[in-house]
């Protein structure tokens, strides 16, 4: 799937101030000095533990980053005087340092305080230690700056596995999707389906907000798949385990019939198992679609049907020759 460059979405910041308000409640956040600068900017998903710095060792200083600051960072800047303090303190804040977050409610040194106070770099204090701390922020984080475009599609769990269904426009993706619902699956994205990947590897579909839970069937108008089946029926978000390619049926066109080709669909740089279903009258897609996620399912436990079936007719053929 080619998605041209400017379809994808990168942010390159996030303000101080939108990390303190997303976290201010589940972790208890206080604003110690700086409250006039929360504006600043966090120019990474991924946090630094300044420890370092603070040593005096600024060869390598990721400055652009939350700094967190753990009991271990804590009590080295106690064990310095003031004046060598001071002077270390001087060094990291003539960086463009976005904030300090302090864990498990440490009290800093006042001159540590007064410093950031000075140089307009926010603190930030929780009571929930580091490695608790670091785990709530670095998925925010990586969603935040994550890539993200946008995939014609529907996004749909099924057997607990995210399957993007794509195609043509008319060939059925939606009432595909529709029946699938039908038959107790979940709808997760309708038509236009916000694709992020947070981590190498990984993709994630959820629905586009203007769109929300609503379906366009042709012949009947706009459902709410919601409303009509109920909160059991949707989803919010989905890990996007396997594409399923929905075409018309073109006689002649050699399609996949053993199953031993392993087909994947690259979406934001990740390799995504593909199942190309053609479509004509009398083809039950949704059942198909269903096959394709069981069978994509025994693959991911180390189970694929084709090559058991290839093996088990190996074995047959090297057992009868050896009766020859």
């Amino acid at each position: 799937m080619e998605i041209a460059p400017e379809n994808i979405y990168h942010a390159n910041e996030l303000l101080v101030s939108q990390l303190y308000e997303h976290f201010k409640d589940q972790m208890s956040l206080k604003i110690l000095v700086g409250l006039d600068k929360i504006g600043r900017h966090i120019k990474s998903a991924e946090i630094t533990r300044p420890g370092l710095a603070f040593s005096g060792f600024f060869d390598i200083f990721t400055y652009d980053r939350v700094q967190l600051v753990g009991n271990t960072e804590t009590g080295y800047l106690k064990t310095l005087d003031e004046k060598t303090r001071h002077e270390r303190m001087e060094l990291i804040l003539s960086h463009e340092v976005p904030c300090f977050l302090i864990t498990n409610n440490n009290e800093l040194p006042p001159d540590f305080m007064e410093a950031c106070d000075k140089a307009g770099v926010p603190v930030l204090q929780t009571p929930l230690p580091s490695t608790l701390t670091a785990s709530r922020l670095i998925p925010f984080l990586e969603e935040h700056f994550a890539d993200t475009t946008m995939v014609h599609g529907e996004l749909i769990s099924v057997f607990g596995l995210g399957v993007l269904i794509i195609g043509d426009s008319g060939v059925g993706k939606s009432e595909c999707a529709l029946d699938l619902v039908e038959r107790g699956h979940r709808l997760v994205a309708d038509d236009a389906v916000t694709v992020t990947s947070p981590r190498p590897n990984e993709i994630y579909g959820q629905r586009n907000e203007n769109i929300g839970y609503n379906m366009e069937i042709r012949g009947i108008g706009i459902l709410n798949v919601r409303d009509f089946f109920g909160m059991a029926s949707v989803g919010e978000r989905a890990r996007i385990d396997a594409v399923v390619h929905l075409e018309v049926w073109h006689d002649g066109k050699n399609y996949e019939r053993t199953g031993l080709e392993n087909k994947t669909e690259e979406i934001l740089g990740v390799h995504v198992p593909l199942y190309e279903i053609p479509v004509k009258p009398g083809r039950n897609v949704p059942m198909l679609v269903e096959m394709a996620c069981l069978a994509q399912r025994m693959k991911n436990q180390g189970l694929h049907p084709a090559h058991l079936i290839q093996k088990q007719l190996a074995d047959a053929i090297q057992k009868n020759s050896k009766l020859l």
